[in-house]
């Protein structure tokens, strides 16, 4: 990292101790901040929009980022910080990308770890078998000298996509542990979190859960009790299916999300997904239509696995993952 890119993530950590300290009171002050840093590299539209991020208290964003500081460990969100700003290098991606670093031909942020690889179900248009690391054990050490490869080539975020991850705890909390420098996520089903695993997961502070909630409802809310106990960041993980595409992404759906203390949804809204009945393309458009809608609302980070109406049969793909 360079000099100039220390400096300013020193300014940020500061920023962020006095965040902490009162969140109502200092957080419209950050906007300074990022007006000392970001300076004429941020444009007017984006400006204004953390001005209104920070200074209004019944902006979604500002309600998203205030939850933070009240449900999550303190430690847990300066570890994040670090690893994504500062080991992640985000910070200086303003000057990379007016030299040209950031084209297509470098490294990608952040990796999709697939144990499950080869998926068998062929849909038509997906690109899961193209993008992503396919990992052919979970094992330690298999798992750390891929990590160790992506590490070198400037990756820190790294995606666990399917499978059941967690439920080799020891395998990867020792991976947390090493690459203490990286975060990962991991979409797992409920079952795996125990209260061990949780108290684990606030010790190394660097993995965060997306619960698979549909699998089995009253099991995600157990779940989910115990990670918001510990004060830990998690989100969720809904596939939409026929059965439930009238439900999901609706206001009573996020409210339940919500309160139960996620942070994040993502909709898995392929029409070829699983064994499930997939919904109809109006049932998709609406589910697409709602997450777009209640970004604009609802203190919650919403990802749609769906880019909009397309003739193919399952997610549209593509990208440096």
């Amino acid at each position: 990292m360079s000099i100039s890119a220390r400096l300013k993530a020193f300014g940020v950590a500061r920023a962020l101790d006095y965040l902490e300290q009162d969140p109502d009171a200092n957080l419209p002050r950050l906007m300074e901040w990022v007006d000392q840093y970001a300076g004429e590299k941020l444009s007017p539209p984006y400006r204004n929009l953390f001005h209104q991020v920070m200074t209004d208290p019944n902006n979604n964003w500002h309600r998203l980022i205030k939850s933070m500081y009240t449900d999550i460990d303190s430690r847990v969100l300066k570890k994040i910080f670090e690893n994504f700003v500062i080991h992640g290098g985000l910070l200086e991606w303003p000057d990379l990308k007016a030299a040209g670093g950031l084209g297509p031909e470098r490294a990608p942020w952040s990796v999709i770890i697939d144990p499950s690889f080869p998926c068998k179900m062929d849909c038509a248009g997906c690109g899961a078998s193209v993008y992503g690391v396919r990992p052919v054990v979970m094992e330690f050490e298999h798992m750390d000298e891929i990590l160790e490869r992506r590490k070198a080539q400037g990756c820190h975020l790294f995606i666990v996509s399917s499978g059941d991850p967690l439920a080799m705890e020891e395998e990867a909390i020792a991976l947390c542990n090493k690459h203490g420098d990286c975060v990962f996520a991991a979409f797992t089903p409920p079952r795996s979190i125990t209260a061990k695993l949780c108290d684990d997961l606030l010790r190394v502070g660097n993995l965060f859960p997306a619960i698979q909630v549909d699998e089995d409802p009253a099991d995600a809310a157990r779940a989910m009790g115990l990670l918001r106990d510990r004060k830990l960041p998690f989100g969720v993980a809904c596939r939409c299916t026929a059965e439930n595409a009238d439900f999901v992404a609706t206001k009573p759906y996020y409210d339940l999300v919500i309160a139960a203390g996620a942070k994040f949804c993502w909709f898995f809204a392929c029409p070829a997904y699983g064994p499930a009945k997939a919904p109809t393309p109006d049932q998709l458009e609406a589910i697409h239509r709602r997450v777009q809608q209640f970004r604009r609302t609802e203190p919650l980070l919403t990802l749609d696995f769906w880019d909009g109406p397309s003739i193919s049969e399952a997610v549209p793909q593509g990208g440096n993952l």
